[in-house]
C-alpha cells in the first residue's frame, strides 16, 4: 500500500475517533445537567472512560499522519495546516487545563455524594459554566479544522472559519437553556 492513502486513512480514522469522543463529552455533559440521582450520574461518569482512551489515541493518530502528510506531499506554509495544527495543539492543551479539572470535580462530588438525590456540592459541578461555554467550542474548533483541511483555505478563509466557529460556540453557550 502506498504512503499517501494508508497516512490519509490513518488522520481520517483519528479524525473520526476525536469526533466521537467530542460528541461522548458533549453527550455526557447534557445528561448531566438533567438526571436526578446519583446513581444516574454514576451510570453517565462510566462514559467518560472511553473518552479517556479514544481521545488521546486519536490526537495522536492525527498529530502523526498530519505530519507525514506536510513532510511528504504538502509542506509548511500553508494556512489550512498551520492552522489545523494549532487548533489540535490548542485543544490538546485546553481541554486537561479547563475540562480535566471540572471533570475531576464531578467525579469526587458524585463519589462523596451519598446514594440518592444529587447534593448541592455536586449540581454546582455538575452545572459549572465554564463546561457549558468550553465544551460546544472545542467540538466546533474540531470542525472548523476539518473544514479548513477540506476547501484548503488560504489565511484569511481559514481565519475566517476560526472566528466563525468561536462566535457560533459562544452564541450556543449562552443562548440554550440550562
Amino acid at each position: 500500500m502506498a504512503l499517501y492513502p494508508a497516512t490519509l486513512l490513518l488522520h481520517i480514522v483519528g479524525v473520526i475517533g476525536l469526533f466521537i469522543a467530542l460528541s461522548l463529552e458533549l453527550v455526557i455533559l447534557f445528561r448531566l445537567r438533567a438526571v436526578k440521582t446519583t446513581t444516574q450520574v454514576h451510570e453517565w461518569l462510566t462514559l467518560s472512560r472511553v473518552i479517556d482512551v479514544v481521545l488521546p489515541v486519536s490526537a495522536v493518530f492525527i498529530l502523526i499522519s498530519g505530519l507525514v502528510l506536510t513532510f511528504s506531499v504538502w509542506g509548511w506554509g500553508l494556512a489550512w495546516i498551520t492552522l489545523s495544527l494549532g487548533l489540535l495543539v490548542l485543544l490538546g492543551i485546553l481541554g486537561p487545563v479547563i475540562n480535566g479539572p471540572r471533570m475531576k470535580a464531578i467525579h469526587v462530588a458524585a463519589q462523596a455524594a451519598p446514594v440518592g438525590e444529587i447534593s448541592t456540592a455536586l449540581r454546582q459541578a455538575i452545572f459549572n459554566p465554564v463546561l457549558r461555554v468550553y465544551v460546544p467550542i472545542s467540538g466546533l474548533g474540531a470542525l472548523g479544522a476539518v473544514i479548513m483541511m477540506v476547501l484548503k483555505l488560504d489565511w484569511l478563509g481559514s481565519g475566517m472559519v476560526i472566528a466563525l466557529i468561536l462566535i457560533v460556540g459562544l452564541i450556543m453557550a449562552f443562548v440554550r437553556k440550562g
